[in-house]
This record gives C-alpha cells, structure tokens and sequence, in this order.
C-alpha cells in the first residue's frame, strides 16, 4: 500500500536514492526494505553484523557500537555502486541517521525518509512480530525515543 501510493519504485528506480527506514523493532521495516531494494538493491542492516557461522541471530550489546560502524562503513562502500542503497536500522533519532543522509547527498543520491510511525498501543505486536526477539520492554524504550 505505502510503496504505490507514495514511493512509486518503478519511477524512481532510475534514480539514485537512499532509503532511511525509520521505525521500532517488528514494525515492517525490513519487510518493506526488501520491497524497495528490489533486485538490484542493497540493504545495510546493523542486526545483519550480529548473525554467527550457523546463521544465528546472537545480540551482543558490546558489540553495537563497533557493528553499526561496521554497517556506516559499508553503507558508504555501496554508494555509487547500487542506485538503491537502503539503511535499515530502527534511527529512532535523528543522530543515529544523520552520516547516512550527509553521505548520501556527498555522493549525490536523493535520500527517501520511510517512517513507520509507533504507537504505543501496537508494542505487543511489534514485540510478538519482530524476528530478533526484541523484548516488549526494549520496545516501550524505542517508542519512547522515537523523533
């Protein structure tokens, strides 16, 4: 619904354009991700850093400072490599989006702002839908940051 009535892909995929997807955990972030990545594409995700060798999701809270860098740095590789170039993080605040945007506009894509507004009366749903099992209390706290 959102992507046809807003974003239009089939328009704008002959564009450069970053996506930052703006949302809690369990929203449809990355659902919709996929969507507007499309097949040519690419999604730079913090959470992609914390899977092991078997393919497990393994939250390591020490690691996210060095694991979002990791995900800023690859980002930056993509850009202008990829004509979509998506930052899939919850960027519950400005801060925590704003080198995306500075360096997608250096480098001269558009940047699309994909909000999935919280309400705090969803949090159970986003809680039992998120794929990461982010708990209803770290729920609560990102809606409650939300900008």
């Amino acid at each position: 619904r959102f992507i046809r009535e807003v974003l239009l892909p089939s328009i704008m995929s002959n564009y450069k354009t970053v996506y930052i997807m703006r949302g809690v955990s369990g929203s449809g972030k990355s659902t919709l991700a996929q969507q507007l990545a499309g097949a040519n594409g690419i999604i730079h995700s913090t959470d992609s850093y914390f899977y092991d060798s078997n393919g497990d999701y393994q939250f390591d809270p020490s690691l996210l400072s060095e694991n979002h860098q990791r995900n800023y740095n690859d980002f930056q590789k993509s850009l202008g490599r990829f004509n979509v170039v998506i930052c899939d993080n919850t960027n519950t605040q400005e801060w925590e989006y704003e080198g995306y945007v500075r360096s997608a506009e250096a480098a001269g894509y558009q940047v699309v702002y994909v909000v999935l507004k919280p309400l705090l009366r969803d949090a159970q749903v986003y809680a039992d839908r998120n794929t990461h099992g982010v708990p209803l209390d770290a729920i609560h706290r990102q809606i409650a940051r939300f900008e």
